[in-house]
């Protein structure tokens, strides 16, 4: 709020606060019911004291010009006409209007990841990439071309990096057999976008969709908070059951198969050939589309790689769907989908009309990253520094495997899927580790239904240092202890 207020004069600070905002509701520039700036917060934004702001407001109080409310909505508002004193009738809390419905799962999945940026704690939390890998040194002539050209900034420059990074990408993909044009590609801001806008295009409310369990809540919250019902799918340690998979389509008919079939998040398990070619066989079958999301196919860390749904589809029903967040500075947010030509223009022109457009400056600084050669360089250096961070993890998890941890070791990816044994309560598990400095992930907020699933926990190696490696783990195996003996006094008593 703009006050005009001299601290140099003879009266009392406050008593200019309270002159300053009557002028205000009498010349009507605050109108009846509105609501005041909280004290706290006009305090700061003046310079003053908290107690001088309570002194203003109690002046306007006693010239009728405000009234203070203690319930709900709370705060001081310009007094409003008689009549219409009722806050409760007056006011309409949009929060009450609110559809999207944030689940424990998600609020506690976006707390940790949150939590994983600062230096405090060991993360094992969320998966933020390592800021110490920088991906663009040596791309400082580019920054500075960039702010020495008005080129970038210009819709018709703009539409040609566009088209230069879809051939990039076009190019890149190459690497992993999927031979396409670049009319089968659509640039996207990041692949959960991608997602929302295949579900406005193709999904309506009440539709379902099928997809493996575990599964990410921001993945989930996509869905349902678009009252689109997700059919989760148990997984063997290579994949969708694939019996259960097909009852599913035979008797629910989902709109679409939603999967992650290489290294999968959180369990980090990679779908076999065999199970691929049957989900294909399946989704001809049954005609449901897929969406196969693909952001960790870079951290493969073997020689052996399982062609992509993709690659292996002849009938054109599946979506590939990518993104450079995890191997470009996050700040650029950048992600693809492969499609037919027909759909990607489609998607496209939703793009266009939503006014939707990916950044031309980030698009300009990742088309030269990926031309230079530095990209191909810097996806080189993270598999064999997550390689490393990968062995060291499971080195240092054996270590405290008699304290009732286990885990399957995946074949890329950035995390790892850790089962605990019976009677450690993982949400306990993960209290006790935070209070020791250890963020992290307990394995319920990964299912639709929290209450039926427990056992798990998620740590994911991105952002650590070998040796916060060592340490999380040695801290991760005194929590565990405590763990166990709180399950130790349960059952004595």
């Amino acid at each position: 709020m703009k006050l005009k207020i001299d601290k140099g004069s003879s009266i009392p600070i406050y008593k200019q606060i309270a002159r300053e905002i009557e002028k205000k509701i009498l010349w009507e520039e605050l109108p009846s019911g509105y609501k005041l700036p909280a004290e706290r917060r006009l305090a700061e934004e003046i310079g003053v004291h908290r107690n001088t702001i309570i002194k203003a407001y109690d002046v306007l109080i006693a010239k009728e010009l405000c009234v203070v409310s203690r319930e709900k909505p709370k705060g001081y508002f310009v007094k409003v006409p008689q009549e219409s004193q009722e806050f409760g009738k007056r006011f309409f809390p949009l929060e009450k209007a609110f559809r999207y419905e944030f689940r424990k799962a998600e609020k506690r999945f976006n707390d940790i990841y949150w939590k994983s940026e600062p230096d405090e704690q060991i993360p094992f939390g969320g998966l933020i990439m390592d800021r110490r890998l920088n991906p663009v040194q040596g791309m400082e002539h580019v920054v500075s071309r960039i702010f020495n050209s008005s080129k970038v900034a210009s819709t018709k420059e703009f539409l040609q990096e566009t088209e230069r990074l879809r051939e990039n990408v076009r190019k890149l993909l190459t690497n992993q057999n999927i031979y396409v044009t670049t009319k089968n590609i659509q640039i996207f801001a990041e692949s959960n976008q991608t997602i929302t806008y295949l579900m406005i295009m193709y999904l309506r409310e009440g539709d379902c969709i099928v997809a493996e369990a575990p599964m990410v809540p921001d993945n989930y919250s996509i869905f349902y908070n678009r009252c689109i019902e997700v059919i989760t799918i148990p997984m063997d340690e290579d994949g969708m059951k694939m019996d259960l998979l097909e009852e599913a389509l035979r008797e629910r008919k989902p709109k679409f198969i939603y999967t992650q079939p290489n290294y999968h998040n959180p369990t980090g398990i990679t779908m076999s050939l065999a199970k691929r070619q049957t989900l294909l066989r399946l989704a001809n079958t049954y005609n449901v589309p897929v969406i196969e999301e693909d952001y960790q196919k870079d951290f493969v860390y073997s020689d052996h790689q399982i062609p992509s749904l993709y690659a292996l589809d002849a009938n054109k029903m599946v979506i590939y769907v990518d993104t450079f967040t995890l191997t470009f500075p996050y700040m650029m947010k950048i992600g693809y989908a492969v499609g037919p030509p027909d759909l990607m223009y489609m998607m496209g022109y939703a793009l266009s009309v939503d006014e939707t457009t990916i950044g031309g400056i980030g698009q300009y600084f990742l088309n030269e990253y990926i031309e230079s050669g530095e990209f191909e360089k810097h996806i080189r250096c993270v598999q064999q520094v997550y390689s490393a961070r990968l062995n060291l993890l499971c080195e240092e998890l054996d270590k405290i495997s008699d304290k009732g941890i286990t885990y399957k070791k995946p074949k890329g990816g950035l995390l790892l899927w850790c089962t605990l044994e019976n009677g450690i309560n993982e949400r306990e598990l993960f209290r006790v580790a935070e209070e020791k400095g250890v963020l992290i992930t307990p394995g319920w907020v990964f299912y639709d239904n929290s209450h039926s699933r427990k056992g798990h926990i998620r740590l994911c190696f991105s952002n650590v240092t070998d040796e916060q490696i060592r340490r999380g783990i040695a801290l991760l195996g005194q929590a565990l202890d405590e763990c166990k003996r709180v399950k130790d006094r349960r059952r004595e008593e």
